[in-house]
């Protein structure tokens, strides 16, 4: 390989003549195809294109943040009016709560089930309603267009009502089947207390490596596989599309909001959402991918 990293990174990474010269046991050790495979992802993640650099083509690569997901597969999973199928059907959870700046984030996330053969999510982004313009101004969005068109909705004041987000948990309780609700222990502690009085089951879902990696993992293969969808919602395409991970030498990843090029909340309550539903079923954190993570 080049000593020279500006020639490391002109070189085609998917000729395979090339994945032989830099894995002189390539068809021993390891197949073939297992770095086609690879590569495929890598082609479709620029996360997934890091590792493929760093640990088959053996380019240096500082762990620090990239992209997720292409915004085309948020896009092939979407589907209209699936707010109405999904009634008294059993969810699991996942909140991102703020104070002020950040967007507040509920997500609904629906495993297969009788009347369902795919994953659903549905959201519920929230913001506080004073400073709202000023915002949309900031960030570059129609925060009150979205909010007018009911796929924001707006907390009293200027930061996070939490009895706004307890009563908006509370009503999709009595119409969803909800087993648990997944939070950041960050913030959200004297609401799940409440939460808990009101009858809503909880589970601290760590913001770590460890605590967020499987979740994210997880969450992907189901959007790439297809086998999840997820209704309209422009805030949750924009958080999506906005969404930059940390990776380390291990291949775990996490969502990093302080890298990233806009709001995340929305995907990251929704990887909570994954995280909970993972715990109920008996999948541990540090094995969901190991053990092939829910079983469907």
């Amino acid at each position: 390989m080049p000593d020279d990293p500006d020639e490391c990174a002109a070189l085609d990474i998917y000729d395979e003549e090339l994945w032989y010269r830099c894995n002189p046991s390539l068809g021993q050790t390891i197949q073939i195809e297992t770095l086609r495979n690879e590569a495929r992802d890598a082609r479709e993640s620029e996360a997934s294109e890091r590792l493929f650099r760093w640990l088959r083509l053996n380019q240096w690569i500082a762990t620090k943040s990239v992209g997720w997901l292409p915004l085309t597969i948020y896009d092939k999973t979407e589907q209209d009016g699936i707010r109405e199928s999904l009634i008294g059907k059993k969810c699991y959870g996942g909140l991102d709560l703020s104070s002020t700046t950040d967007l507040t984030a509920f997500v609904l996330l629906f495993p297969p089930q009788v009347g369902l053969q795919k994953w659903a999510t549905l959201f519920w982004p929230c913001i506080t309603e004073e400073g709202m313009r000023e915002r949309s101004a900031r960030d570059h969005v129609d925060f009150s267009g979205w909010v007018k068109s009911g796929y924001v909705y707006a907390s009293p004041g200027d930061c996070i009502d939490f009895d706004f987000v307890e009563a908006e948990i509370v009503r999709a309780a009595h119409t969803y089947d909800l087993r648990y609700v997944g939070t950041d222990p960050h913030l959200s502690r004297s609401l799940t207390q409440r939460l808990e009085k009101d009858g809503i089951n909880t589970i601290e879902i760590p913001q770590t490596m460890t605590g967020m990696s499987p979740s994210m993992k997880e969450l992907e293969r189901y959007l790439r596989s297809g086998n999840m969808v997820h209704e309209h919602n422009p805030c949750a395409r924009w958080c999506f599309g906005n969404t930059r991970c940390a990776t380390d030498g291990n291949e775990n990843i996490k969502p990093m909001k302080n890298r990233s090029i806009g709001r995340i909340d929305v995907t990251v309550a929704w990887i909570i959402a994954m995280g909970t539903a993972l715990l109920d079923n008996g999948v541990s954190l540090n094995s969901a991918i190991m053990s092939g993570g829910w079983s469907m």
